[in-house]
């Protein structure tokens, strides 16, 4: 059985009551040199109506970028480590993503589009790539 919205949610804000875990920066692998400028942004672009998105940022080197278009898309983005990247883009309607980051060096893509997709990611350990693509 699913675990709740509410419930991950839960689980989310306990989790940043935790002391986190202090981390050096961090140069990942296969990164280029230009990649270094666009560590430590939070982007948050947004169009339509009802959208809603919970960031918290641990990571002063990590790197968000949020898109939300259409109706009623709900995010949760979290990041505590050293060097992450995420990229979540939701267009249609009522579409949910929860990310949660933690290690080095983890990335993750995220495209939704048409009505009611969800999904949800947990990266902890480093290296970690994960891609999604939701159609309708």
């Amino acid at each position: 059985m699913p675990m709740p919205p509410f419930a991950r949610l839960a689980l989310v804000l306990i989790g940043l009551c935790l002391p986190a875990a202090a981390y050096a920066s961090e140069t990942c692998p296969g990164e280029s040199p230009m990649a270094n400028q666009d560590r430590g942004k939070t982007t948050v672009i947004r169009t339509g109506s009802g959208n809603t998105a919970t960031i918290v940022r641990h990571d002063p080197d990590g790197t968000i970028h949020l898109e939300q278009h259409g109706r009623d898309n709900a995010t949760i983005a979290v990041q505590s480590g050293s060097g992450e990247k995420l990229a979540i883009s939701q267009s249609g309607t009522s579409a949910s993503a929860e990310v949660t980051q933690d290690g080095a060096c983890n990335d993750t893509e995220l495209a939704q589009a048409g009505a009611g997709n969800t999904a949800a990611v947990h990266q902890s350990g480093s290296g970690n790539r994960v891609v999604v693509r939701q159609g309708s």
